[in-house]
């Protein structure tokens, strides 16, 4: 036999669990016991990992990872500015200007191919 429970909130907040609810074609019910559920599995493994002594580690990797994507996207703008002027000039003054240009119009392709090489060209 089911059990009712409730509880008082703002219309406010009401209203926007009546809306990601309607999002996720559940009723309301189904919704809050989705996400009681998924709070209830997340303390858990909390839990377990701190039984395990594994959180610090593992907050440690989380770090590490987060700190070394950040370090591999962050791009100084004003250096690749910098080597983008260069590399113009450097071109500018070896070849004539048909050739630069005939580089210029196939440089959106290459660089698209570089970036699917790059990405893994799932794309």
């Amino acid at each position: 036999m089911n059990e009712s429970i409730t509880f008082s909130m703002s219309a406010e907040r009401k209203k926007q669990i009546v809306t990601q609810a309607e999002k996720n074609d559940e009723t309301v019910t189904q919704f809050l016991l989705k996400a009681a559920e998924q709070r209830i599995s997340r303390e858990l493994q909390e839990q377990r990992a701190n039984e395990l002594g594994v959180a610090d580690e593992l907050q440690d990797l989380a770090d590490s990872v987060t700190g070394e994507v950040s370090a591999a996207t962050d791009i100084d703008t004003d250096q690749e500015l910098c080597h983008t002027v260069a590399l113009w000039e450097l071109i500018s003054s070896k070849y004539d200007a048909d050739t630069r240009a005939a580089a210029m119009e196939e440089a959106p392709e290459k660089l698209q191919e570089q970036v699917e090489k790059v990405g893994g060209g799932d794309d």
